[in-house]
């Protein structure tokens, strides 16, 4: 059995995305391959990354089956909570959830492909060729975080190749991924400071940033 959601801004995907549990594992652009696998696929309505969530063991399958909705469900349903407040994300696209004898066994979340560098990527640009807009990047960063915890949003994992980059005219913006270990709920100033322990940067820059930040 096999459940899908399509966005209806994307419905004429829905073909391209019923046919992921048979097809992913033969096209695309593989870039990220640990537990979960994600590609980047071209499709003649443009790019899209599709993440296979991995790693289900028998008791996970059992409660994404019964009690919980499954990881891709929560990345599409928390990406439309996410733009409803006014944060960033690549546009969700669909999930889909294929189950045998009542269990999940396979699980896909499809979202619009953003070719915006993540913040790890930029702020190793910048150690390298112009320092003092490493500087700016991180007064945005702090005040995107701020942004987030003041809304009620905390990251679990909050980290650098977690957050894509956009420049503006004013200077930074962020749109996040890896959405389902996003949590909604009431983020005080002490569980704002340890939402930096998964920040992975030189100690100088994350000094600077949790100094703007508080």
């Amino acid at each position: 059995m096999k459940t899908i959601t399509v966005r209806k801004e994307f419905l004429p995907l829905r073909e391209f995305a019923s046919s992921l549990p048979q097809t992913f594992d033969r096209q695309g652009l593989v870039i990220h391959n640990s537990r979960n696998v994600i590609k980047k696929i071209h499709t003649s309505h443009g790019a899209f990354v599709v993440k296979h969530f991995r790693g289900m063991y028998f008791f996970n399958r059992l409660a994404y089956s019964l009690f919980r909705k499954s990881k891709a469900a929560r990345s599409y349903e928390y990406s439309n909570l996410l733009n409803e407040k006014g944060i960033a994300t690549p546009p969700h696209v669909a999930w889909i959830d294929c189950y045998t004898m009542g269990l999940l066994t396979r699980s896909y979340f499809v979202s619009v492909f953003y070719p915006n560098k993540t913040l790890a990527e930029m702020l190793q640009y910048y150690d390298i060729f112009d320092v003092s807009h490493k500087h700016s990047l991180l007064r945005h960063l702090a005040a995107f975080v701020l942004k987030l915890h003041q809304l009620g949003v905390y990251h679990e994992d909050l980290s650098p190749g977690n957050i894509l980059v956009i420049r503006t005219l004013d200077g930074y913006d962020f749109a996040l991924v890896d959405l389902n270990r996003i949590k909604f709920r009431t983020v005080d100033f002490s569980a704002g400071l340890r939402n930096f322990i998964t920040l992975s940067m030189a100690a100088e820059d994350l000094n600077m940033l949790i100094r703007e930040y508080a």
